[in-house]
């Protein structure tokens, strides 16, 4: 059966879907801060090997947790005897009459073997294995802390390549606003020159200015084009696909101007280097216990039985008799004498514990430190921002005073450069600034832990 769908209805149809199929996309690809943090916490790359270490240590735990419970296997075994195994014996075992040094030929067994045998062995004690299964268990934790730090990373490394993007944009939006003023302002002087009221230097000076500012809007729109392809490297994202940020520089930077909201004391221990430098502690320590168990005895029962088919003719599966044979038992093994190797190797493995400690303390001083001097480069950040954004308020109206009087002709065009160069210097400074606070709040959440 053939459909045939109006053209206007088809059309009407389309373009009723056609704009939700477009807010989709955009809205796919669109990301406040805090979505392109939560979003690369998924797709990026290293999230997402550290994802599969986490799982890769849960299945470790169940391999050592597996060693300890019953095992059980099957084992079936067929043979064919071309040739039986031929064995020599004494023959005045037999014969007395045979003489000395004269063996007789005999041959044992039959032509066909058939055996088919289940068996199962439980430790029932082992110290080595009580303590590698909690090895494995703190592994298993060690794997989730790598995964907390690794995620505090990238979204550290999202958040920085987020404030790029935006002040590589402010960037290019200030040059774009300089350009267009300096290319209004070198019009109306050619319109001047041209009624011999001012030098054809002026112009040429304008011109240069023009230049230059267009060079510099040209280097920062490829900067925004590579800001943006790091922070979609960072997110996960194809680099040839479009994302939009939704967050503006005005919103981050009101929130960074809470400078007390990290005043609070710091607490290390909540910290996730912390908690991994702990784990780490943990292992060493029982690696040291698994050592130590190395002298106790280990206890393990096992129960076998087999049935066995023997015959010169296979009949195995027609009627030929099994001979069964079971058995179970206890099989302890105690270790008495390694020449030193056992002592040797719980000497270094408490010498490894005993490093783990220190490194602990040292890592616990260390965050304190950090925080501090993150906290302090905060603040130098903050106090910076606020003197470049007086700066370039001054910067702004000294450049205005003196395009009005280069307008009056009360100054010359090299003058006017001057100013020119020192707003966008002073511009340069600012965005600088902005971008350093930014980085700065970010670096100080990192250096407390915090989301």
């Amino acid at each position: 059966m053939i459909f045939r769908i109006k053209l206007p209805l088809f059309c009407l149809f389309l373009g009723s879907i056609l704009p939700i199929f477009l807010v989709a996309q955009t809205t796919e690809n669109s990301f406040s801060l805090k979505q392109a943090q939560d979003y690369a916490l998924k797709n990026n790359y290293q999230i997402k090997n550290a994802q599969l270490d986490v799982t890769i240590a849960k299945k470790k735990v169940w391999e050592t947790t597996a060693y300890g419970l019953p095992q059980v296997m099957a084992e079936a075994k067929f043979q064919n005897f071309i040739d039986l195994p031929t064995n020599l014996i004494p023959a005045n075992a037999f014969n007395p009459l045979a003489p000395e040094g004269e063996f007789a030929e005999l041959q044992f067994g039959t032509d066909y073997n058939t055996s088919a045998t289940i068996s199962a062995s439980q430790l029932i004690f082992d110290g080595s294995y009580i303590v590698g299964l909690q090895a494995a268990r703190t592994y298993q934790e060690l794997s989730v802390n790598s995964k907390k730090k690794t995620d505090e990373e990238i979204k550290d490394a999202v958040a920085q390549a987020y404030h790029t993007v935006l002040v590589a944009k402010e960037n290019e939006k200030v040059l774009a606003q300089s350009f267009q003023s300096m290319e209004t302002l070198l019009t109306e002087t050619k319109a001047i020159f041209k009624e011999g009221l001012t030098e054809e230097q002026n112009v040429d000076q304008l011109q240069l200015n023009l230049t230059n500012i267009e060079n510099a809007a040209n280097q920062a729109k490829r900067q925004v084009e590579i800001a943006n392809n790091l922070l979609k490297f960072q997110l996960g994202i194809e680099l040839n696909q479009t994302i939009t940020l939704t967050d503006e520089l005005s919103q981050l930077i009101a929130v960074e101007n809470e400078t007390t909201l990290m005043a609070q004391q710091f607490d290390f221990s909540n910290h996730f280097n912390y908690q991994l430098i702990q784990t780490s502690e943990k292992l060493t320590k029982l690696n040291y216990r698994k050592e130590k168990y190395a002298f106790a005895p280990s206890l393990a029962a096992f129960f076998s039985h087999q049935q066995q088919n023997m015959n010169n003719e296979f009949d195995a599966f027609n009627g030929g008799k099994w001979y069964p044979t079971t058995l179970w038992g206890l099989s302890l093994k105690l270790p008495i004498f390694t020449s030193g190797m056992r002592l040797s190797k719980m000497s270094q493995a408490k010498l490894e514990y005993e490093k783990a400690i220190n490194n602990s303390k040292q890592v616990e001083q260390s965050l304190i430190l950090q925080a501090q001097t993150a906290q302090s480069a905060f603040n130098t950040a903050y106090d910076t921002y606020a003197n470049q954004k007086k700066s370039l308020e001054l910067a702004k109206s000294i450049h205005n005073k003196t395009i009005k009087k280069y307008g009056e002709g009360v100054v010359t065009s090299m003058e006017l450069t001057q100013s020119q160069t020192q707003l966008l210097s002073t511009e340069g400074l600012y965005i600088k600034s902005i971008l350093e606070l930014l980085n700065a709040k970010s670096a100080l959440k990192k250096a407390l832990g915090k989301e």
